[in-house]
């Protein structure tokens, strides 16, 4: 029996071949994504240990308790410097001033975006710099830029550049020379990098005073990390920690490790969605196979072969081919994450070596999934051809077709159980907005499986429907009828693509839902037309001078504009977020709020105003006192709760005086908001406003549409991530009905040879094949349409009372959907067509 199988899988190698490639495509994501994961972190780990490499031990800032330390660089004072120095067992310290700050290139707009450009001292020895052109900067008007900011700038050696921080005025320096690292790289982790002296970097970074970001400290000879660690600690104070650099590097790797992981699950998911849909198309092919060879196993069993031994002749064929599929999706999955990890690694991370690491697990669970997803997707139609009778073999043809009902009625029972756990989540009767929540998933999901079994019952009437399109002629009618000739195969084949475009469109759904709710709520409740705003992409956060407000207010049709200032306090022990302006009322009167309790009046310097949901987490109300810590401040100050907002998105926070913007973590507005008067040329406004802003590169004038564009721009590129990656489950999709049509059109050789016998020409044996194509695929792609429509109207309806509100249905994506299905479809349909039309016809009627 097994020399059988292996007889017949070479006697079937083309209808092999396919099942194999979607075998080797969900292996190799999977391998894939598991390299990746690991190659990034070990690139990643190698830059880490690159910063303050020789270094033994560390000095940095003490931990702050507060998320202010994400906003304002805590420094080592100048005094911890001196008494490090002076330590027993140090050779030297090399001491490091780094923070984000803004630079303008030569098109006038601020240089970088999620990696920011850095301000770092000249020669602090944490990084191997090496000059290209031009010398270090010797005087507080002179910079050494790196050399990727000086291609993103656009700005070169004697040319000028203009810096500044969050609590500086904009500075012009002169360009005296441009740096790389070492292995030739122009930047670190594919950021922009300013070279200043150590008293100007200090200017920008701590306001003037004698601090330091990171004190790398090098031991004496004889005196080991360990014991210098401990000889320091006494002697640099409380607002300073030290650790050894092994320590300092592995916590750094820590950091970088949940991003990495992160990602890799991100990826990972995908691939397993891969994999499931790719058990349809083995599952398939075997079936149909098998069906091909019920004569030949009845024969075996005719002649002695026992149940048995066919289960295990079927399974030995599908271990061999899970095997070598499995093991070449490892291959192509390794090589692929290694490609992918230096492409990371040089756009992101301008590294100059990749460190490419395949973890034993990447090649194991390649291997695991494949071997174990190709057994398990035989093992039915195995146990279905070990029951085929002897008598079999005798007769003229095989039965292929089997009834339907058992799935069908599964479906059904588990799709209805599925509607009825999304009723009650929707309803809010589980018992709490987690359960409900969790309860509509769950609901969704056992929808999702019970359409899925019941796609074989809803292609009869879903097909024979879409098919109407192309009956227009004999052959689209032949066409037609043999897309719902087999249901069973027919929907594990669409199933592949339903199963795709399913998730895709639940995604987009959602996606777009939520961003319809956003347009809706600033449509509806915000009264500004316009926002003065920076780019939401920036690590650094955008913010202008105060004083272009008075120029704006002057600009003909504007009835108002209201700046605001944020900041993180330490309020009571928390992290809170509060705000302060010159106009309270106008703020909140802007931005559509209203108060629950108090009155609008501005707010006095001992006075602060909350909103209910913060109030309440405090446990605070009217007339209560709370104490207040700002970022850049050194001591806490008590105000009296004297107003309280109704919750609302864009006023919930706290609001204090703008006394004490100079102790926020910047001391500029990050956003305005301007009300244009009835029946104003809003783009007119729009231009005087952009005029005003000219000498403000971090920030420009936008309208509603552009603003929500801006906060909803994550959701843009997050569609477009997922639907990337889910084109491998439509890459698989295309195999699997290529596969079901060559194997469709073997098993009606006689058939097409008959056919062609009474007058059917080549060009409609063609014209047949590709409407039966396009018929599964379309049918296949309307079905995912609908089932994901509706578990995105679940998800919406779910996530309601978290402000999704509003249904909306990405029309565009969904066309673009259909057009694509039609597209798999035509091309799905080439080999198996050419085959059609290529039938003999007299070697296809005495087929047997």
């Amino acid at each position: 029996m097994l020399r059988a199988a292996l007889k017949g899988m070479a006697a079937r190698k083309a209808r092999l071949a396919l099942t194999s490639i979607a075998i080797i495509l969900g292996s190799a994501f999977i391998a894939a994504a598991l390299v990746l994961t690991a190659s990034i972190q070990a690139t990643v780990d190698d830059l880490n240990a690159e910063a303050y490499a020789g270094a033994d031990a560390l000095v940095q800032p003490a931990d702050a308790e507060s998320r202010s330390e994400d906003l304002v660089q805590q420094g080592i004072p100048a005094e911890a410097l001196a008494a490090v120095e002076s330590t027993a067992g140090v050779d030297h310290v090399a001491a490091t001033v780094s923070w984000a700050i803004s630079a303008i290139g030569d098109n006038g707009k601020v240089v970088g975006g999620l990696a920011p450009t850095t301000a770092v001292n000249w020669g602090d020895e944490a990084r191997e710099r090496e000059l290209r052109e031009g010398r270090a900067p010797e005087t507080d008007g002179e910079v050494a830029v790196s050399a990727k900011f000086a291609a993103d700038s656009g700005l070169g050696l004697g040319e000028t550049v203009t810096a500044y921080s969050q609590t500086t005025d904009q500075t012009e320096y002169a360009i005296v020379g441009v740096y790389g690292y070492a292995g030739g790289r122009d930047s670190i982790s594919g950021g922009t990098e300013i070279a200043f002296t150590t008293a100007e970097a200090q200017r920008l970074v701590f306001d003037g005073e004698d601090a330091y970001s990171v004190l790398a400290v090098y031991a004496a000879d004889g005196t080991g990390a360990d014991d210098l660690v401990a000889a320091l600690e006494p002697v640099i104070g409380a607002e300073s920690q030290v650790t050894s650099w092994e320590d300092y590097n592995a916590e750094a790797s820590a950091q970088t490790a949940k991003l990495t992981k992160t990602i890799g699950n991100f990826l990972l998911g995908f691939g397993l969605v891969a994999v499931f849909v790719s058990v349809f198309l083995i599952a398939n092919t075997f079936s149909i196979v098998i069906a091909g060879r019920l004569k030949e196993i009845a024969m075996m069993r005719a002649i002695g072969a026992g149940r048995g031994q066919v289960v295990r002749s079927i399974l030995a064929e599908a271990l061999l081919l899970g095997t070598i599929a499995a093991a070449v999706g490892a291959a192509v999955g390794v090589a692929g994450g290694a490609g992918l990890t230096a492409a990371i690694a040089n756009s992101f991370f301008d590294a100059a070596q990749v460190s490419v690491a395949v973890p034993p697990t990447a090649i194991l669970a390649a291997l695991a999934v494949g071997i174990g997803v190709t057994v398990l997707a035989a093992l039915v139609p195995a146990v279905r051809a070990s029951r085929v009778p002897p008598v079999e073999a005798m007769r003229a043809a095989a039965k292929t077709d089997r009834p339907i009902t058992l799935l069908t009625v599964s479906g059904a029972i588990i799709a209805l159980a599925g509607g009825g756990a999304m009723a009650l989540g929707l309803t809010g009767n589980l018992g709490g907005d987690t359960a409900d929540l969790t309860g509509t998933a769950v609901g969704a999901g056992l929808v999702f499986v019970g359409v899925t079994m019941l796609t074989a019952w809803l292609s009869k009437p879903l097909v024979g429907a879409l098919g109407l399109i192309w009956s227009w002629n004999f052959a689209g009618k032949l066409g037609r009828r043999n897309a719902g000739r087999n249901p069973r195969r027919t929907a594990v084949t669409a199933s592949a693509l339903m199963i795709g475009v399913t998730l895709v469109t639940a995604t987009a759904t959602l996606l777009t839902s939520v961003k319809a709710s956003i347009e809706d709520y600033f449509g509806e409740a915000v009264k500004a037309e316009l926002f003065v705003t920076g780019p939401a992409v920036s690590e650094v956060p955008a913010s202008f001078d105060p004083a272009v407000m008075d120029d704006i207010r002057a600009i003909d049709d504007v009835d108002a504009a209201v700046e605001v200032y944020y900041d993180i306090a330490d309020i009571d022990g928390t992290d809170q977020y509060v705000n302060t302006t010159t106009d309270f009322g106008g703020i909140v009167d802007l931005f559509g709020g209203t108060l629950a309790e108090g009155d609008s009046d501005e707010l006095a310097d001992d006075e602060i105003a909350v909103n209910q949901s913060a109030a309440d987490e405090l446990g605070v109300g009217m007339g209560d006192i709370v104490t207040a810590t700002f970022s850049r401040g050194t001591e806490a100050h008590e105000f009296t709760v004297a107003a309280i907002l109704v919750d609302n998105e864009n006023t919930d926070g706290w609001y204090v005086a703008p006394a004490y913007v100079e102790e926020f973590y910047t001391t500029k507005p990050m956003m305005a908001l301007v009300d244009v008067a009835d029946g104003a040329d809003i783009d007119a406004v729009t231009a005087a406003v952009d005029d005003a802003l000219a000498d403000e590169p971090e920030v420009s004038a936008q309208n509603h549409e552009e603003f929500v564009g801006e906060v909803t721009v994550f959701f843009d590129f997050a569609i477009i991530a997922i639907q990337l990656l889910l084109g491998l489950a439509m890459i698989v999709a295309v195999i699997g009905v290529i596969n079901t049509l060559i194997l469709s059109v073997l098993e009606r050789t006689r058939e097409l040879g008959m056919l062609r016998a009474i007058g059917m020409t080549r060009g409609q044996t063609v014209r047949m094949v590709i409407v039966e194509s396009v018929t599964i695929a379309l049918f296949g792609a309307v079905l995912g349409v609908a089932v994901g429509l509706g578990l995105g109207w679940a998800l919406q309806n779910a996530l309601a009372d978290s402000g999704v509100d509003v249904f909306a249905v990405p029309t565009t994506l969904i066309a673009g959907y259909l057009a694509a299905a039609v597209l798999v479809g035509l091309l799905a349909a080439i080999a198996p067509a050419a085959r059609a039309a290529k039938t003999n016809i007299l070697g296809a009627i005495a087929y047997e």
